[in-house]
């Protein structure tokens, strides 16, 4: 039997990296994306009173940037360093946290406009549908997305030939992420911050990370595939045990 016959038959590695890609990044954004959003909330629910809305912009990006660098990077580093031996940690870490750093930055802006324009109730000139603000929310996640995975690209590019695609991939991942954040937190009042908005706020940012996880998770795994297609991956499922 051929390598290729054999690659045909030989799946259950595709399906467990993905499993694990698709874990690491609900874990991951719940500990980035959330710790983010809990940040830039209790610095911007404050500033007017402390140290200013441009000083808590910047302090949450910084935050976000760290804190997305570290965790969301470390987390899909270790599902990388599997299938790309060579892949270190820095590496990945630092081009999650650049991709976090540009999309936070640009991501406070339509962020900003719509919260002011929310503010003027229901009725009021600055209010907009719900098919609106979500398809606002999927054109933002569709930019900021394809930030995100531009830097990754740039790694990615050492080890697959096909590794452009990453960026698409992370555009539409993150389009439907985005959508998903903008419809969970639309449940949270606007008035005062309790233990069941953060159980909700948690439970956004795990969907959508395990949204995002799931779509770019598939890309992933036709990457790996693209480095050796006729390879049989014998090594890989003993790997990911």
């Amino acid at each position: 039997m051929s390598s290729a016959s054999i690659q045909m038959t030989n799946v259950p590695w595709q399906w467990r990296i993905w499993r694990q890609w698709f874990a690491a990044n609900a874990v991951g954004e719940t500990i980035g994306l959330g710790g983010t959003f809990l940040i830039g909330i209790l610095l911007l629910a404050n500033a007017e009173h402390t140290i200013g809305t441009v000083l808590a912009a910047i302090l949450a990006v910084a935050a976000g940037t760290l804190i997305e660098g570290v965790c969301v990077g470390t987390a899909q580093w270790l599902v990388l360093r599997r299938p790309l031996r060579t892949m270190q940690w820095h590496t990945w870490a630092v081009a999650t946290a650049t991709g976090a750093c540009i999309a936070c930055t640009l991501g406070m802006i339509p962020s900003t406009f719509m919260m002011n324009g929310s503010s003027s109730g229901p009725g009021g000139p600055g209010a907009m549908s719900d098919l609106m603000v979500y398809a606002l929310a999927a054109g933002m996640g569709l930019v900021l997305g394809a930030i995100l995975g531009l830097p990754q690209w740039l790694a990615l590019r050492r080890y697959a030939p096909h590794a452009g695609w990453w960026v698409p991939a992370n555009a539409l991942a993150w389009m439907l992420g985005m959508v998903v954040i903008f419809i969970g937190t639309s449940f949270i009042p606007a008035s005062g911050f309790s233990w069941q908005i953060a159980i909700l706020l948690l439970l956004v940012v795990v969907a959508a990370g395990a949204v995002v996880g799931a779509v770019h998770g598939w890309c992933l795994i036709w990457l790996l595939h693209q480095i050796n297609p006729h390879a049989r991956h014998e090594a890989l499922p003993s790997l990911l045990r």
